[in-house]
């Protein structure tokens, strides 16, 4: 029979175990965070498109008095035909809305890309700094987040996991 592994190298392995599947949580993470932002590409879109509405579309129709049933003699027949006439909404607001949403979009697939990358930090042994404050950024977002974030906050207290890192 084989003499079971001493205690320390045990906690090591499981240390070792552990980091690793931290680091594929990471991963995952990160894609799913820059997957789930990918949906406002729709309204990005959407509003940006309706900027470029011309003004016209979004006056009512004009009834034509041949089309137009009698009225009624209580109406008020104004000067200009144009001046009843509903304007439509600045196309410069929906350019700022698509705007925003588009800054929206590039901060979530940034912060998609970082949590990626630490994740590969972790999976390297590198920048444990860098992993912290990822891990802090990610407590964010309940509860997924929140579990990651503390997850490695906790295993990064262990002296194995710390002597993984200065190696």
């Amino acid at each position: 029979m084989t003499k079971p592994p001493p205690l320390n190298d045990e906690r090591q392995i499981i240390a070792i175990d552990r980091l690793r599947l931290l680091s594929l949580s990471y991963y995952l993470s990160g894609a799913i965070g820059a997957a789930f932002v990918s949906f406002l590409l729709i309204h990005f879109f959407l509003f940006l498109g309706f900027s470029f509405v011309p003004a016209s579309q979004w006056n009512a129709p004009v009834p034509t008095p041949g089309s137009a049933q009698h009225a009624s003699p209580s109406a008020i027949p104004s000067a200009s035909p144009s001046s009843n006439s509903n304007q439509g909404p600045p196309p410069i607001l929906f350019r700022i809305v698509a705007g925003v949403i588009g800054v929206i979009i590039i901060c979530g697939w940034t912060l998609g890309a970082l949590t990626a990358y630490a994740g590969r930090c972790i999976k390297k042994r590198k920048h444990k700094l860098f992993i912290y404050i990822m891990a802090g950024i990610n407590c964010i977002w309940i509860p997924y987040g929140t579990l990651l974030g503390i997850a490695t906050i906790l295993l990064f207290q262990w002296p194995e996991v710390q002597a993984q890192f200065e190696t």
